[in-house]
C-alpha cells in the first residue's frame, strides 16, 4: 500500500513536470507600466507589473526578473544592484484563468530616460525539480525623468543676470525707452519725438536719439568636460548633474520672466547636436527640460570650440564644471557674458562676471521607498 501511494505521488509529480515544462508558458502574458510618462527627479511613481495565466494548468511558482537603471529606487529587500544595474525580482503563484498585479513605488533619484526591460519569467513545478525561462522581450516600459528645477537661496541670489534688455548694434525698430542723446531734426522724423528743450536752447528743430535695442535672448551654454583630461566621455558624472541642476533653474528663471533662451552643449542627442534654437522659456519650458532629461555622458567636441561657433551679439550665460583659460579668457573678453562654475576657481581667476556654486546648492532628499 505504501509503495502504491509512493508511486502514485511520483508518477503525479513526473506528471505535472511534463506538463509544466510543455505548456507552462502557453497562454501567459507578462506586461509592465509606470503610472506616468514623465516624473521629476525626487518624485515617486508607481511601477505595475500584470501577468495573466489563460489556461487550466496551475503554475504553482513564477519568478519574474527585471532589469533597469540603478538609479530607480526598489523596494531594497527585492532588488540588488550591480555597478549601475538594477535587478529586480518578483514572484508569483498562478491558478487557472487568473490575473495577478503587483505594484511597486519606484523612486526617481535622477535624471534621464530609463527603460525596465529584459524581463524574464522562470517558472517551476510544485517541488522546485526542474526551471524553465523565456524572455519576455515585448513587455518593456520606459519613463522620462525631468531634472529638478528646484532652487536654493544661493542659486536664486546669482540667477537675476538673465533679466533686462542689452544693445544692439543695429535693429529695425528703435526703443523708445532707451534714450543716447539728441540730434537735428531731418524730414521724416515724427513729431512726437521733438525734444522742446533743446530746440529752445539750440534754436533749431531738435529731436530724440534712442539706443536700438531688443528683447534679451540669452543663450545658455553647458560644458560637459569636468576635467582638463575630459575628451570624450564625462568623469565626474555628479558634477555633471549638477550642472544639469542648475541649466533647469536657469530654464525656470527666465520662464518666470517670460524670456526666450537657447540652449546648446558639446554633446549629441542621437546623431544631433543639441541645440535647442530661440525658444520661448515660458511656453517651452517643458521642452527644454526634455532635452536636459535626454543628455548623455558623450563629448562631441571641445568646449572651447563650441564657443568661437557660437560667437554673436546675444549675451551668453555658461554653465561649466570647472573653470578652464578658455572660458576665463571669455570671460574676460566678454564681460557682458556671465559664468557659473561648479568647482572652486583659483582667486585670481575670479571676475566680476563670474559666479561659483557649491555644490550644497544642490543637495536633495534621496531616500530608498519603503
Amino acid at each position: 500500500m505504501i509503495f502504491l501511494v509512493a508511486l502514485l505521488i511520483l508518477g503525479t509529480v513526473f506528471l505535472i513536470h511534463i506538463l509544466t515544462a510543455k505548456y507552462g508558458f502557453r497562454n501567459v502574458s507578462y506586461s509592465l507600466r509606470f503610472s506616468a510618462d514623465e516624473a521629476v527627479e525626487g518624485d515617486t511613481v508607481t511601477l505595475t507589473e500584470t501577468i495573466c495565466n489563460r489556461k487550466l494548468l496551475p503554475l504553482p511558482w513564477v519568478k519574474a526578473e527585471l532589469t533597469t537603471d540603478a538609479s530607480l529606487v526598489f523596494a531594497s529587500e527585492q532588488s540588488s544592484v550591480a555597478e549601475e544595474t538594477r535587478f529586480v525580482f518578483s514572484c508569483f503563484c498562478l491558478f487557472p484563468y487568473r490575473q495577478i498585479e503587483r505594484s511597486w513605488r519606484v523612486k526617481c533619484t535622477k535624471r534621464g530616460i530609463f527603460t525596465v526591460s529584459h524581463a524574464v519569467l522562470v517558472i517551476s513545478d510544485l517541488f522546485s525539480t526542474f526551471e524553465h525561462s523565456r524572455p519576455f522581450p515585448d513587455s518593456e516600459t520606459a519613463i522620462t525623468v525631468l531634472p529638478s528645477a528646484e532652487r536654493s537661496q544661493t542659486l536664486s541670489a546669482n540667477l537675476h543676470r538673465l533679466t533686462g534688455d542689452h544693445i544692439l548694434p543695429r535693429t529695425l525698430m528703435p526703443d523708445r525707452f532707451a534714450v543716447c542723446g539728441i540730434r537735428s531734426y531731418t524730414e521724416g522724423d515724427p513729431v512726437r519725438d521733438l525734444a522742446l528743450s533743446a530746440t529752445v536752447r539750440f534754436g533749431n528743430p531738435m529731436v530724440w536719439q534712442y539706443y536700438e535695442t531688443a528683447e534679451n535672448c540669452s543663450t545658455i551654454l553647458l560644458n560637459l568636460e569636468t576635467r582638463e583630461t575630459d575628451r570624450d566621455t564625462v568623469s565626474d558624472k555628479a558634477c555633471y548633474e549638477n550642472c544639469i541642476r542648475l541649466c533647469a533653474a536657469l530654464f525656470t528663471e527666465a520662464s518666470s520672466g517670460n524670456l526666450p533662451v537657447r540652449f546648446c552643449a558639446n554633446t549629441n542627442i542621437g546623431e544631433t547636436p543639441v541645440d535647442s534654437g530661440i525658444q520661448n522659456s515660458k511656453a517651452e519650458l517643458h521642452s527644454l527640460l526634455q532635452i536636459l532629461a535626454a543628455l548623455t555622458y558623450d563629448i562631441s567636441c571641445r568646449f572651447s570650440v563650441l564657443l568661437k561657433q557660437l560667437a554673436s551679439d546675444q549675451p551668453v550665460i555658461i554653465v561649466t564644471p570647472f573653470l578652464s583659460q578658455d572660458v576665463r579668457k571669455y570671460a574676460y573678453e566678454n564681460p557682458q557674458s556671465f559664468i557659473f562654475t561648479l568647482k572652486p576657481p583659483r582667486q585670481n581667476d575670479m571676475l566680476d562676471n563670474i559666479r561659483f556654486i557649491p555644490a550644497e546648492a544642490f543637495l536633495t532628499e534621496r531616500s530608498s521607498p519603503s
